[in-house]
Formats: structure tokens, sequence, C-alpha cells
């Protein structure tokens, strides 16, 4: 069946409709995605949560990504990119109408310094940071893999030693599996793996008898024994 000129004339006419009606819609989306970032660009960065990160170093991380409309501002990118940061354990980000941006940071808090290289978190993560700069933080000293290990034992080995009033400022896991302790009235402490928590805790209840206020004429004190407690007076003391 042959179609008539009206109805070619008809199609023709809609074809171009159709076409009109494309580019048309194709110019608005163009304009739109180089343009929308334009609309109520983001003026206010509030951040929540510094405490060891340098303020300097964040705006320039940030700059780059909040340079974008409120629309369009990727709050998932700067996570992502604040995540990468060794000082953030988390980030919270969110738009505030009509162009503020708020960032909430959760920091590891440093609880020791890992081989004079590295810091470990008090949730037993490891990151890079400036150990010096900490100048009170004990010292754990260990093989690879070891430091969670070493921070729960830190932690028991501290509320043992409690009563005594003083904490754990070195610690030292050996490749043979024994422990030096130096707590932070320079008292240094040897002592196997095996019934660790239980030597400890001995050690601490003949401690006022056998050293009480001789703190500063002790050497080291060993703990390997099987049944007893050696402390080794420094030389120049008569005991």
């Amino acid at each position: 069946m042959r179609l008539g000129k009206g109805v070619w004339h008809y199609l023709g006419k809609s074809l171009k409709l159709l076409l009109l009606v494309i580019l048309l819609f194709g110019g608005i989306f163009f304009f739109n995605q180089n343009s929308i970032s334009d609309y109520f660009p983001i003026a206010v960065v509030r951040i929540y949560g510094i405490e060891h990160l340098q303020s300097q170093e964040l705006q320039q991380v940030l700059t780059p990504l909040v340079q974008r409309g409120f629309f369009t501002v990727d709050v998932d990118l700067i996570r992502e990119r604040l995540l990468q940061e060794p000082w953030v354990s988390d980030v919270f980000v969110r738009r505030v109408w009509p162009a503020r941006v708020d960032i909430t940071l959760i920091e590891r808090r440093p609880a020791a310094k890992w081989n004079n290289v590295r810091l470990l978190s008090t949730t037993g993560d490891l990151f890079q940071a400036t150990a010096n700069t900490f100048p009170d933080l004990p010292r754990f000293v260990g093989p690879d893999g070891m430091h969670n290990e070493m921070l729960q034992y830190y932690d028991e080995m501290n509320r043992i030693l409690l009563s005594l009033h003083v904490k754990i400022a070195y610690l030292e896991l050996t490749p043979y599996s024994s422990w030096k302790i130096i707590l932070d009235n320079g008292i240094a402490v040897k002592i196997n793996h095996k019934d660790l928590l239980t030597r400890l805790t001995q050690f601490v209840r003949v401690y006022p008898r056998i050293i009480g206020d001789r703190t500063g004429d002790v050497e080291f004190v060993d703990l390997r024994y099987p049944y007893g407690v050696a402390v080794h007076w420094k030389t120049a003391v008569k005991t």
C-alpha cells in the first residue's frame, strides 16, 4: 500500500518536531551539567573533632572538593579522601542548606609508640605519625604483628600494677617470648611469657617488703625463676 502525499507531509513535520524537542532537551541537559555547580556554591565548611590534625593540611585536601554547588558537592568523595589521613578513624559528612558542609572527624587516640616508627592506637591500629611529638607515650618493642597482643597485656599489667601507683613506660617482647618491662619509676622487670600475669601479681604482693622505698637502688627485678623473685641491686649498694 502506498502512502499519500499528505501522510508523508505529516510524518516529515512530526520527525522535525521530534528532532527539535531532542535538541532542546539535550541543550538544557548540557547547560545544567555545566552550570549547576554555580547554583548555591558552598560558602562554609565546618570541621568538628580536630585534635592532632593540622588545619592547613585539611584545607589543602578539602579546597578542591568543596568548590562545587550544594547539589553537586560529593560528600562520599570527601569522606573517602579524609579516611586516607593517618589520624582519621572515621568521618561523617553532611550538607546543610543552603551553602554549608559539616564534617565531623573521629581521630585515632594514640596508646603507645610502636618500634619507634609508628603509633599504636587504643583500638589496636598502627598508623604513621611523628612519634617523637608524644614524649609521654609508652614505648612498645616487639615482633611484627604482635602489637595487638602487646596492647592487651599492657592494659592488663597496668591494672595489676595500679596498687603500686606505677605504670609501664617501656614494654618489650623478645623473639624468645620473654618480656622486659620498665616502670615509670625506673625499675626494670624481666619475666617469661608463661604465667606472666600470675608472676606479676606475686611481684606486686612482695614489692613493699623487698623494695619499699629503695626504688633508686634497684638495677632490675628478675621474675623468671619458678618459685621466687630475684632483685639485682646496683653495685654501689650493700644489701
